[in-house]
């Protein structure tokens, strides 16, 4: 179906979505990126689990979202998104 969406996709939306939970000290949705400091990184695994994808596809769609979408950040062979990319206003 053309509407179904990949998994690079539901790795992105789901990355955002435990993202923007997880910052505790500001709203994402309401603060300018530039303020907004110090953030909570959250973990491949964990969205592996949210996603109901394996790791591996996560990993995947991480390293192709890193640097256009998501901001990720790599330690001992984990994954975890430090921030994501705000969309630019056109």
């Amino acid at each position: 179906m053309a509407d179904e969406l990949s998994p690079h996709d539901i790795v992105q939306q789901s990355a955002l979505q435990l993202w923007a939970a997880a910052q505790t000290d500001f709203d994402p949705f309401q603060v300018p990126p530039e303020e907004w400091g110090p953030t909570v990184p959250i973990k491949d695994a964990d969205i592996a689990i949210d996603t109901h994808l394996d790791l591996a596809t996560v990993r995947e769609a991480l390293t192709a979202l890193d640097g256009h979408r998501l901001v990720v950040g790599r330690d001992a062979g984990n994954m975890s998104v430090e921030s994501i990319i705000p969309d630019q206003p056109s």
